[in-house]
């Protein structure tokens, strides 16, 4: 029997995606052997442990939240499919329904990643925004105490793990724009392993594949920069990307439409042309 195993990072959400993988994978390949297992930590420290597991054989896919993959892939991996995604945007979290300016002067403002902090101090220098470690409970419950005045989480996070309830707002992307990816579920392989781009391809979502791929294309023509961006796909098959980059105390917004079929294209176009203007500023 053939075997693959099924890399992820440690974590609730981490174990909950794969968990969700191996039952839909399993179901699909009866006659394959899927086998979880943990690499590294949930910390942006250890990020790239699942995706070295994958490029020195320990695994043979990695099971990864869109938003946590880094753009471009190491050499030797790539993308081998998106599931059907979720919710993309940022949710805020308060003891009330309150947008982000019902907010008090200078409130602390619990901040999930740290790519999201530049938009935070860009978009609402009134707050005091902290990143926070420990995981999405512990953040929670400073919030339920009082310590933090608001958090701002992926609302996929929020869902996955079965709260989407604490969600008071969804934030749009010209709000704050989500990361690159956000909400969605990527699984990653080695260019050479066709039997794991076999299986990996069985929970394929095109949509969202593309989607994410215009994303970060837009990321990877843009490193160094703080990026949110968000493409969504028309049933014609016409794909629109918001891109946005946080420099300083300004956020450049820009957008580009086209052919989902060339998603890769439009995002790193896009990329360009926000990169000349932000030569500009």
């Amino acid at each position: 029997m053939a075997r693959i195993v099924l890399g992820h990072r440690d974590g609730a959400l981490a174990l909950r995606l794969a968990r969700t993988v191996l039952s839909d994978l399993s179901t699909e390949w009866p006659d394959i052997q899927l086998v979880p297992r943990t690499f590294g930590s949930s910390g942006p420290e250890d990020g790239d442990a699942v995706l070295n597991a994958v490029a020195n054989g320990q695994a043979g896919l990695a099971v990864v939240a869109g938003e946590t993959l880094r753009a471009p892939l190491p050499d030797g991996l790539v993308l081998a499919a998106v599931t059907r995604r979720l919710e993309p945007r940022l949710a805020l979290v308060t003891k009330g329904s309150r947008q982000l300016s019902d907010l008090s002067a200078g409130a602390l403002l619990g901040v999930g990643a740290e790519r999201d902090l530049p938009f935070v101090q860009a978009g609402f220098p009134g707050t005091t925004p902290e990143l926070v470690r420990g995981g999405i409970e512990k953040a929670l419950a400073r919030v339920a105490s009082d310590e933090l005045e608001g958090l701002v989480v992926p609302a996929s996070a929020l869902i996955m793990l079965d709260l989407r309830d604490r969600i008071s707002a969804l934030l749009e992307p010209d709000v704050l724009p989500p990361a690159p990816g956000q909400g969605s579920l990527a699984l990653i392989a080695r260019s050479d392993d066709d039997l794991a781009g076999e299986v990996a391809y069985t929970l394929q979502h095109r949509p969202s594949f593309d989607r994410v791929r215009a994303e970060r294309a837009f990321a990877a023509g843009l490193v160094g920069f703080a990026v949110g961006a968000l493409a969504t796909v028309s049933e014609e098959g016409d794909l629109t990307l918001f891109g946005a980059v946080a420099q300083g105390t300004t956020t450049l917004q820009a957008s580009i439409s086209g052919d989902a079929k060339e998603a890769a294209e439009l995002g790193a176009e896009l990329a360009k042309d926000v990169a000349a203007q932000l030569q500009g500023l």
